[in-house]
């Protein structure tokens, strides 16, 4: 899960809900994509469903686990099987992209996930036992290296934008977007001086002015955490969720 702070209070969000708007940030995209990677985009975590439904308790935060709490030990296992399930259920393209993705994530943020000693081995092997699977993938389906590395940097912008927009990452940031020369280019996200999660990005990718995204999360309680995790589970188990809003502009 992620946290998002407003007025209100705190909200949880699962990675499902995350990667839903990614994919609904991606459809604005300027030029038209593939549906294989616009479902990719929107599924990116899958391999985090098992455990968004049932999730561990921090007892340091007094919360459900914050994702990037938690080592790769478990969650490389997890996107493994996470690639599997999109296999089986959409096909070779939409999984080679959530497997890249994983791969992008393990190379790109390798502390972030050495939470233990068997963390970097557990990365180690998803990019070792991917890579061949992801290699035989493309060969079948025609696509070469160009044309993936293209499409895997627009699943990972869009990841980052929605990670933004629902609050885990602070602005102003950064990001390498796929160029129309094709190259790459900085983008820049900064925050609305007064008005909470109103973002610009500079320059600006995509066909509309203005994209408005919103999501159901699950409402904190008011002091943000729980006393032990039969309590955190009584929450989880309850009907209570709440909307946030976000909304991403040309300058």
């Amino acid at each position: 899960m992620l946290f998002r702070t407003q007025p209100s209070g705190v909200l949880a969000i699962s990675q499902l809900a995350h990667a839903w708007l990614s994919g609904q940030i991606l459809r604005a995209w300027e030029a038209p994509l593939s549906e294989p990677l616009l479902l990719a985009a929107e599924q990116h975590d899958i391999g985090w469903m098992d455990w968004e439904t049932a999730p561990t308790f921090d007892a340091r935060t007094g919360r459900p686990h914050l994702f990037r709490d938690v080592g790769a030990s478990l969650h490389a296992p997890m996107w493994s099987f996470g690639v599997r399930r999109a296999h089986e259920a959409w096909g070779a393209h939409v999984a080679l992209l959530v497997s890249r993705h994983g791969g992008v994530i393990y190379r790109r943020y390798t502390d972030r996930h050495k939470v233990a000693p068997a963390d970097a081995a557990a990365a180690d092997l998803y990019l070792a036992t991917q890579a061949p699977v992801e290699a035989a993938w493309a060969r079948r389906l025609g696509l070469d290296e160009g044309a993936l590395r293209v499409e895997s940097a627009l699943v990972a912008l869009v990841d980052a934008l929605s990670l933004a927009l629902c609050g885990e990452l602070k602005t102003p940031l950064e990001f390498e977007a796929p160029g129309r020369d094709g190259g790459s280019v900085k983008v820049r996200l900064t925050e609305k001086p007064g008005q909470p999660f109103d973002f610009i990005l500079t320059p600006w990718p995509f066909r509309v002015d203005a994209i408005a995204i919103e999501g159901e999360a699950r409402p904190l309680p008011p002091e943000g955490r729980f006393a032990d995790e039969a309590a955190m589970r009584t929450w989880f188990a309850a009907p209570e969720r709440a909307m946030f809003r976000a909304r991403l502009m040309r300058a």
